[in-house]
């Protein structure tokens, strides 16, 4: 049988025998622990303890270990040696994704068999088996994410990506553990609206469960292709911006300006996320001018910038809202809903964050984004209008204006300012 290469070698790295025999003789012994604990039987003390170990298992150490199959590689420099070799993406990536963790999952299938023998609450088995695997998954994908965008931006120190599993695990475990209580089955059948339908809240859990799997495993490819060299255009991203904004918009009240208010929540978020997990160069940019100039549409659109397009899907929808009346137009007492204006600061704080990634030191972007982001947002406006000086204050923060169209100057007047810091600055990186 011919394996994947990059699996095969992952086993080889991973199924030592010291792992192979360690793994169930260390948790035998837990598991024994447990048994006695039970007074010589298995009872609630095992099956808490195998859902614990469970949960440990696979979302922690099932992260770390899909992170470090591609931060390691990055870090002891082979990775570029597995870039040229001759492996698709398709298989670098589910090689990476399993073979990195198959110890990790035989591990926890031990846990899982002592949980389902011991368990009291057989009815709720299947579903808690489904939701565990899957949230293992979801977890592990996550992880390979997050590797391959730190190996994008240069970053091989993994204990600040770990963080994010360290939150992921906490996330699930009280909702796993939740589940696998017998309380369950004493609650009546919910259900979920989701537009106009009343969909069984099990069974759309257990949908959206899947399609996140399937969508970071589509991210995962598609950065692996990158990574590859291979040439990719913007359909994917546009397809999930299409997808998460029709999944939000179904929790909205169904009225008329429901999926306007989607798109425009949904994609200036995507813009947000775009921007920082894109390579900023300022080469990419020159480039993408040069192919549009010369009517080279399809290396065009490979060039271009994924946040690009987001925020571009955002306009539409900030100029329906701003047509339509909606209850939104009075957001707070402090501070005024104006979507366009609020498309334009989009745009500023993006610029912003591109302008210091073109600086002498990119890798302090976000965090000097983020300090200028505290005092647009908070200090400078709030010196303002502690003067009394609102008109002031509405030039850095343009929702505390008190209409619409001074909304939209002060806005202007801001992004057309940043947007020639970022010019200047692009011209002299290129």
């Amino acid at each position: 049988m011919n394996l994947n290469p990059e699996f095969q070698r992952q086993l080889y790295l991973e199924c030592s025998q010291a792992r192979l025999v360690g793994i169930p003789l260390v948790l035998g012994c837990i598991f024994t622990l447990s048994y006695f604990i039970d007074g010589y039987h298995l009872g609630s003390a095992t099956t808490q303890t195998a859902l614990i170990l469970f949960m440990l298992i696979t979302l922690l150490w099932g992260a770390r270990q899909s992170i470090d199959s591609i931060v390691e590689e990055y870090r002891d420099r082979t990775w570029d040696t597995q870039r040229l070799s001759a492996l698709g993406p398709w298989s670098m990536t589910w090689g990476k994704l399993f073979g990195s963790t198959v110890m990790v999952w035989y591990a926890a299938t031990i846990c899982l068999l002592v949980y389902s023998l011991s368990t009291d609450n057989q009815a709720t088995l299947p579903l808690l088996l489904f939701y565990s695997i899957c949230a293992g998954l979801l977890v592990q994908n996550g992880g390979l994410l997050l590797g391959l965008l730190a190996v994008q931006r240069g970053q091989s120190k993994n204990s600040s990506i770990f963080l994010v599993a360290i939150v992921g695990f906490l996330a699930i475990a009280p909702w796993l553990t939740e589940l696998a209580s017998p309380s369950p089955l004493n609650r009546p059948l919910a259900n979920t609206n989701w537009y106009t339908s009343a969909i069984d809240s099990q069974l759309f859990h257990q949908v959206s469960l899947l399609l996140a799997i399937f969508w970071c495993g589509l991210g995962n490819y598609r950065l692996m292709m990158q990574e590859l060299g291979i040439r990719t255009r913007p359909w994917v991203w546009l397809g999930f911006s299409v997808f998460m904004t029709v999944y939000f918009g179904g929790f909205i009240p169904s009225i008329f300006y429901t999926f306007s208010l989607a798109a425009f929540l949904v994609c200036s978020g995507l813009t947000y996320l775009g921007v920082l997990v894109e390579r900023n160069d300022a080469m990419r940019v020159k480039r993408l001018l040069m192919y549009f100039s010369q009517g080279n549409w399809q290396r065009g659109l490979e060039e271009l910038p994924i946040w690009w397009l987001s925020f571009i899907l955002t306009l539409p929808a900030a100029l329906q809202l701003s047509l339509s009346s909606h209850p939104l137009i009075e957001f707070s007492s402090a501070f005024h809903f104006y979507p366009l204006a609020l498309a334009l600061i989009l745009l500023r704080d993006c610029a912003l964050y591109v302008y210091f990634c073109y600086g002498k030191n990119p890798q302090r972007a976000l965090t000097l984004s983020l300090l200028t982001g505290v005092l647009l947002y908070g200090i400078i406006p709030g010196i303002f209008k502690a003067l009394g000086q609102t008109g002031l204050a509405s030039l850095f923060f343009p929702l505390l204006a008190d209409s619409a169209t001074g909304a939209l100057i002060c806005a202007l007047l801001q992004t057309g300012f940043v947007m020639q810091l970022l010019y200047r600055r692009w011209k002299i990186s290129t």
